[in-house]
């Protein structure tokens, strides 16, 4: 089943499954996976997204499906409307980059959920429209990217935690002192926490760590060993490579290029 609108578009299959061909299409596409693990090809690395997540691909991201599990849902959102939404809601960068990991959120998940019981029964033009709008607010206010100074908000029995590395993002923290937060072992805290934000304790962290560095990217002079020393990289290697994994360049090349694109 697809749903067009000048827009964007909405997806669900349940065949041709497998592998495709390498894809690069101008506008931004969520990809998620209801039942089990898909496995997608990009230019930088394999990424699995595991069932309850998604994955959010930037205009222009050459990318391959090498396998889905049960049922492919995916979203596509034209360049032209979020860019309108980012606009509309204040933000500096109107072109942003999301993040190439995946993730979850509860948000985005329930309005997945919803639109995929609504396409089974209608496809009614305004409909799609007003939804493709309310996705582009939900990714631009709740999924990781150049855009953002903030991570969202972990509710529950997790909010504590997050709250304190927020809070103390430049120190060194162990799976241990991070579960001591939490009240529980720090086996099933990490079991806890991956499965309620689709990643991994210290790769949250390392996550919050690079969306503090990017507006000292962007509007400061500092060094980039500098600004990876105070958000908390034990070493620039590292900073580099996660921002390279996450963006597809280096920080200098980041740096370059939002501040010749503002």
């Amino acid at each position: 089943m697809i749903l067009e609108h000048d827009k964007g578009l909405l997806l669900m299959r349940h065949d041709s499954l497998g592998e495709r061909n390498w894809r690069s299409d101008e506008c931004y596409k969520l990809i998620f996976s209801p039942y089990g693990k898909g496995l997608y090809q990009t230019g930088q690395r394999d990424i699995s997204i595991d069932a309850g997540n998604s994955l959010i691909l930037n205009p222009g991201q050459q990318h391959k499906q090498l396998h889905v599990t049960e049922e492919k849902f995916l979203v596509e959102v034209e360049q032209s409307l979020l860019r309108e939404v980012a606009e509309q809601l204040g933000f500096k960068l109107t072109d942003p980059e999301f993040a190439l990991l995946p993730s979850i959120n509860p948000q985005i998940v329930n309005w997945i959920s919803f639109i995929r019981e609504y396409i089974t029964v209608s496809s009614n033009e305004l409909f799609i429209e007003n939804s493709l709008t309310q996705l582009a607010i939900l990714m631009l206010q709740n999924s990781p990217g150049s855009h953002s100074n903030d991570l969202p908000v972990v509710s529950g029995e997790l909010e504590n935690v997050t709250n304190a590395l927020k809070e103390g993002y430049d120190e060194n923290w162990t799976l241990a002192e991070m579960a001591e937060q939490s009240g529980i072992n720090k086996y099933q805290f990490a079991h806890m926490f991956k499965k309620q934000t689709g990643l991994s304790p210290y790769s949250w962290l390392q996550l919050y760590r690079l969306i503090k560095s990017q507006q000292l990217l962007i509007q400061t002079g500092e060094s980039i060993l500098t600004i990876a020393f105070k958000v908390g990289f034990k070493n620039i290697s590292s900073y580099n490579n996660l921002f390279k994994k996450v963006y597809g360049r280096t920080p200098t090349e980041f740096r370059m290029f939002y501040r010749n694109n503002k």
